[in-house]
């Protein structure tokens, strides 16, 4: 699915949206395969040779692997490449709920330990999965030697939100709810219940944690991606409101190239959101800067 816009980001995000299960006795599926992870099975396709660096895609709200085909089969033969399918989306079964971003960040770890996938990682994530990747760096901050962000959602983002009714920022909204700990199993796991968005407080935890460590990625090489091209305004929002909104949120995503003290921002004003269709190339090249950077150690080029 693709996600329009960005300072818009439907938080509808497809949360809610489960896909049908496989038959639990097929573990392989065209490419890839579904690997067990608790009870339930994600789909993962890995590509290219036994190497490291591992480049893992982290898709957007709704998104799927499929979203990185362009930029995979543009990467060098060289470079070995992981993508999946969250919890309930694209081929995945359906996991434990609530389906918080901790929940996914945990379930990838998880993924990666059971697909014996072996870092280091340079972990790539576009919109909401730039958060994820950023999470999972939290977690396994020995694994990962760089990172790629194309048109990541920042923690103070102005976003559609079904919940509080419009925009908003969400981490404004937290009321200090208790985010629920991450699990692999669903024995006693909450139902299915639209009201349980934990977006706002997530937010919120990651911008507290952001004042205390104003750069959580150190020295590793750092891409950001930004895109220039602005759609038109969503209805029910003037022009003049879009226009603040939109200078707003490419001022943040400028803003986290400050993750890290090694880093690089582009904007290419030829793409929008969905800047890893728009543009593959670019972001394959800032894949391969980044793996370089990381290998040698050096830094990155303006």
């Amino acid at each position: 699915m693709r996600i329009a816009l960005c300072v818009g980001l439907a938080v509808m995000l497809a949360r809610g949206h489960q896909a049908p299960a496989g038959a639990r006795d097929v573990a392989k599926t065209r490419e890839g395969s579904l690997v067990t992870v608790g009870d339930h099975r994600l789909y993962m396709e890995c590509r290219g040779p036994e190497t490291t660096p591992v480049v893992i895609f982290e898709s957007g709200g709704g998104g799927t692997s499929a979203d990185w085909d362009d930029v995979r089969s543009q990467l060098p033969a060289s470079l070995r490449s992981c993508a999946y399918d969250r919890a309930g989306s694209g081929r995945s079964e359906a996991g434990p709920r609530p389906r918080t971003l901790h929940q996914e960040a945990f379930e990838l770890q998880a993924l990666l330990r059971a697909a014996r996938v072996q870092g280091p990682y340079v972990l790539v994530g576009q919109s909401l999965g730039g958060v994820l990747v950023r999470l999972l760096t939290d977690s396994i901050p020995e694994s990962v030697v760089g990172v790629v962000l194309v048109e990541p959602t920042h923690e103070s983002a102005v976003l559609g939100s079904a919940r509080y009714g419009g925009m908003a920022r969400l981490r404004e909204k937290a009321v200090g709810r208790p985010i629920p700990p991450p699990r692999l199993d669903s024995v006693g796991a909450s139902p299915a219940d639209p009201e349980a968005d934990y977006l706002a407080e997530e937010f919120a935890l990651v911008y507290a944690a952001r004042q205390k460590v104003p750069q959580p990625l150190g020295s590793r090489p750092l891409v950001v991606l930004g895109g220039g091209k602005r759609p038109p305004p969503p209805p029910g929002i003037t022009a003049d409101t879009w226009a603040s909104l939109r200078a707003e949120r490419e001022a943040q995503v400028r803003e986290l190239a400050a993750l890290s003290s090694n880093s690089r921002f582009v904007q290419d004003a030829a793409s929008g959101h969905s800047l890893h269709r728009d543009n593959p190339g670019l972001v394959v090249q800032s894949i391969q800067d980044v793996v370089r950077a990381a290998a040698n150690g050096s830094r990155l080029t303006p």
